[in-house]
């Protein structure tokens, strides 16, 4: 139901359409100034008259509109004050009989939306650092399904360079296979940080490492043993750790060892573009004139970039997918880099590369600091996650809830953590306080998740709802339905502007609303057609609390 579309609709202003008069209908600042309002001042220039005059005139033709309990016009604006009759049955009835696909919308008709998160590095655990790329992208991919695309989610795999040379190199030296298989990847990330500490004053060592990642390029047969092995335990360790508890699944795995075997190809074709010159031994792309830097995409050893193989998967997936609109979900700090790779896709005339956007996060902090990235000193997925499932479990106790469910701990501990994420505008540094988080009461994921279980508890309860419901009895219900028909317009705005945030403050706007109500109102009473109505309310609340959940990245559970 588009609200704005049906006011509009009753406004008849000479030579004006109702296009223009739509995109100015409002919601005025304070709710005593009416449900909706439209300026006039726009028009006045036109009609050659006051917006007072016009704010009158609206007014007065539709003071004996059905649409409207009253309009009043007031300084140049005309407020609208709906029929909560009217409006409250127009809203439950067209919502009821879709409740499912409420929301949704083919706007991608059958296109590729492909979309590269999360991008975990090979023999290191997943960390705090890993989270919000993974979670914003997860969003995002669910919010283009939902829209109609068909959406590929893609895990760029840090599997190359001269950081996984550090890592042979310290396993050739100090690590053993009985060491690996006991510990894992925690045997991996203890020898990475071993030889990171050895490397700073070594530079004999750091070279051995060049060379073990060279030997990689060039084949060798035991590294390559080695590498494929690690690969599989980073890869078996991210999803029990991370993907698995968020119910995330990939659809591409290939990383920068894939596409390091196309490296020679587009080298070659930077030449042909006369786009790479030589620096010191070194292939460069100069992007000074663009205020970029130099991008070097071939080392004077021989070796290929980041850069190189970042290149080379930008040519090569728009092969794979020919997709719509490519996505890159990264950290602030990427921006310069990802400027630069778009450059040269531009320099190279790459005819997709208007589709291809590179939406930046802030940054995940805990309240002792920054979290650190190469030292060790890093906050482990598994390790928060655990933290905030025993803070969960420990919170319920003091509710008095009687719950060792451990999956419903999980819900509530690792939801609490996602939605403080979410619900920082994108581009924002966010700081985990787990205390604040996880909490029943106020913005919190946890206060979500009750909401929804609260509509579930409810609905057990209740009586058939076959039977037909009479909206117009519950115009109490007003407040709840101006949210409601919202709910698709937020859908819009969030993957429009690439903005989870919108969804969470709106499920928070959603279930706070409906927590007044169920407090105010007896949903289950002697009056069966009110019960009726109500009960088909409460399911129209769970339903959309539910969606938002998903797009959340969250669990919705049915009790708690």
């Amino acid at each position: 139901m588009d609200i704005k579309q049906i006011i509009s609709e009753q406004i008849h202003i000479e030579n004006i359409n109702n296009k223009s008069i739509k995109n100015l209908v409002c919601v005025p600042p304070k709710s005593d100034m009416g449900d909706f309002c439209l300026p006039c001042f726009v028009f006045s220039k036109q009609l050659k008259i006051s917006p007072n005059q016009i704010a009158q005139q609206i007014a007065s033709s539709l003071n004996q509109n059905d649409v409207f309990e009253k309009v009043e016009a007031l300084g140049g604006y005309v407020n609208f004050y709906l029929n909560k009759q009217w409006f409250v049955e127009k809203v439950l009835t067209e919502v009821s009989e879709n409740l499912d696909n409420y929301g949704k919308q083919n706007l991608g008709n059958g296109k590729i939306a492909c979309l590269e998160f999360s991008s975990i590095n090979v023999a290191k655990n997943p960390h705090v650092g890993h989270l919000c790329s993974t979670i914003f992208g997860e969003s995002f991919a669910r919010l283009y399904e939902n829209f109609g695309y068909q959406t590929k989610r893609i895990n760029y795999l840090g599997d190359y360079g001269t950081q996984f040379g550090k890592v042979i190199t310290a396993y050739l030296k100090w690590g053993s296979k009985q060491q690996v298989e006991e510990n894992g990847v925690n045997a991996l990330q203890d020898l990475y940080i071993r030889i990171n500490n050895e490397c700073e004053n070594n530079e004999e060592l750091l070279e051995e490492c060049r060379q073990n990642f060279l030997k990689l390029e060039k084949k060798d047969e035991e590294i390559v043993k080695l590498y494929d092995w690690f690969v599989k335990l980073s890869i078996d360790e991210a999803k029990k750790v991370l993907y698995n508890p968020l119910k995330i699944e990939f659809d591409d795995w290939r990383g920068e060892a894939y596409y390091a075997k196309f490296n020679d190809e587009t080298l070659n074709l930077l030449q042909d573009k006369k786009l790479v010159k030589e620096d010191n031994g070194a292939l460069i792309v100069d992007l000074k004139d663009y205020n970029l830097g130099v991008v070097i995409v071939k080392q004077s050893s021989g070796a290929s970039l980041y850069a190189t193989r970042d290149i080379s998967a930008l040519l090569k997936l728009y092969d794979d997918y020919q997709y719509d609109k490519f996505i890159y979900v990264t950290d602030v700090r990427q921006k310069l880099y990802f400027n630069q790779i778009f450059k040269v896709g531009e320099l190279l005339n790459l005819k997709y590369m208007p589709d291809v956007k590179h939406i930046m996060h802030g940054m995940l902090s805990l309240p002792e600091g920054k979290i650190a990235s190469r030292k060790g000193a890093v906050a482990l997925i598994k390790d928060l996650f655990k933290i905030s499932e025993t803070k969960a479990q420990q919170v319920l106790d003091e509710r008095g809830t009687i719950s060792k469910d451990s999956q419903l701990t999980k819900q509530i501990g690792i939801g609490a953590l996602v939605f403080s994420v979410l619900k920082t505008t994108t581009s924002k540094d966010c700081v985990f306080d787990i205390d604040s988080a996880i909490n029943f009461e106020g913005e919190t994921g946890p206060y979500l998740q009750y909401t929804y279980a609260r509509c579930a508890s409810v609905l057990r309860k209740a009586p058939s709802l076959n039977i037909k419901p009479d909206y117009k009895i519950i115009e109490k219900s007003f407040d709840l339905c101006k949210l409601i028909q919202e709910f698709p317009n937020v859908l819009i705005g969030a993957i429009q502007d690439f903005q989870p945030s919108y969804i969470a403050r709106y499920a928070i706007n959603l279930a706070s609303t409906f927590n007044h109500y169920y407090n105010e109102n007896r949903l289950i009473t002697s009056n069966e057609q009110e019960t009726i109505a109500q009960l088909n309310l409460t399911k129209i609340i769970k339903t959309i609390l539910g969606k938002c959940l998903h797009f959340l990245v969250m669990e919705a559970p049915e009790k708690m």
